[in-house]
């Protein structure tokens, strides 16, 4: 069984590591941290193998060496999740104490001493991690990822409490119940533990690609298919779609450069963001123009907070920017009826609207009615219009 074991494990720790790296070279947050971890404890496994090719006690030294630093990137790359970088100074300690301590034990032929320091040292390496996560395991791959730290804790802190009885005196350590116990349960918790992190992995992989596909790099707003999924949820709820753009957006660029356009569509998101209600969505369509979503809502209720927005942007946005013309943007308002096939016609009538406030002068809100909608839609400054 021992036998089994000390070609298994390297090869299955070994395959984590380079599942890992490919990982990490999709872009996967800690990845490389894991990959590092599995390499090491890998070469540790592998250390009887090494021996029997060529015996000599210096391979002890690289086995614990090897050990230690895995665990110590285990840490890391927990913490790297977690609290990145929690207590760094403290874990090299540890790690360098366990290397002093099984190097002593290594001189003076003590192999107990030598066990001992080293499942107290991985202990330690990988408990402080489940420290710093307290208040941090909200997402069921943290939970999961969690347990499974746990349980390599604690066949550490068992297997090196209880070296007296699984490692007694004349029996070779190959031969030991502490060898086979620590190759056994290395096997199912080191398994647990590589699935876990795994998962975590790929699944943060995943989310990151789902927000760049649906978010906008330059405003932070959702982008066109960030909008259209997620309007689609609320739309049953019907509610008023306003449409945004800025006025004489070319000439801005075309007189400050590119960089202060950007600065210029990145005020006005900020403005969106703060002025609309909670549960409003908030999409850039793309160039300067931008959609808000406001759902169970009102024309009557709508048009105040498009026009907040208008005024705010007139008022601060050339000021924020340093910019010695106004900047000034035009919005049209519709709202979602019943007959319409998609979210699509809506946004048409708010384009619509928003066309109308271009060609009457612009740095206004127009109003496009739906089929059925009640006629009454107050203006708020005289500046609103209804077609």
């Amino acid at each position: 069984m021992g036998e089994n074991f000390a070609f298994f494990l390297p090869i299955m720790m070994a395959s984590f590591g380079i599942a890992f790296l490919i990982v990490w070279g999709w872009g996967a947050r800690g990845a490389g941290w894991w990959s590092g971890a599995f390499f090491c404890v890998a070469g540790g496994f592998a250390v009887p193998v090494a021996f029997q090719a060529l015996p000599t006690h210096l391979w002890g030294i690289v086995a614990d060496l090897l050990f230690a630093t895995g665990f110590l990137l285990f840490s890391q790359a927990l913490l790297d999740r977690w609290r990145r970088n929690w207590m760094l100074r403290l874990r090299i300690a540890i790690w360098g104490g366990s290397i002093l301590l099984c190097g002593l034990a290594l001189w003076t032929d003590n192999l107990p001493l030598e066990l001992v320091s080293s499942d107290f040292g991985c202990f330690l390496l990988i408990s402080l991690p489940l420290v710093a996560a307290h208040g941090q395991l909200r997402r069921a791959p943290d939970r999961a990822l969690y347990a499974a730290a746990v349980l390599v804790a604690l066949d550490n802190l068992v297997r090196g409490s209880s070296v007296s009885l699984t490692l007694p005196g004349g029996v070779p350590f190959r031969d030991s119940e502490y060898a086979f116990l620590m190759q056994a349960l290395a096997c199912m918790f080191g398994l647990f533990l590589a699935l876990s992190a795994l998962a975590a992995c790929v699944l943060d992989l995943l989310a990151r690609y789902r927000h760049d596909a649906h978010v906008d790099p330059l405003s932070g707003l959702l982008n066109r298919r960030g909008f259209d999924e997620l309007v689609v949820r609320q739309r049953r709820k019907g509610g008023s779609l306003i449409a945004c753009d800025i006025d004489h957006f070319k000439s801005v660029n075309d007189a400050h450069g590119h960089a202060l356009g950007d600065r210029v569509i990145v005020t006005l998101a900020d403005m969106l963001r703060t002025l609309a209600p909670a549960n409003s969505i908030i999409a850039r369509f793309g160039g300067e123009e931008f959609i808000l979503f406001l759902p169970a809502t009102d024309a009557a209720t709508a048009a105040p907070i498009a026009d907040a927005v208008r005024l705010h942007f007139a008022e601060q946005g050339a000021a924020r920017l340093g910019l010695p013309r106004p900047l000034t943007a035009s919005f049209g308002l519709t709202t979602l009826h019943r007959a319409d096939p998609s979210i699509h016609d809506a946004i048409a009538r708010a384009d619509s609207a928003l066309y109308e406030a271009k060609e009457t002068g612009r740095n206004r809100l127009c109003v496009r009615r739906a089929l059925a909608m009640p006629d009454a839609v107050p203006a708020t400054d005289g500046q609103l219009r209804r077609a």
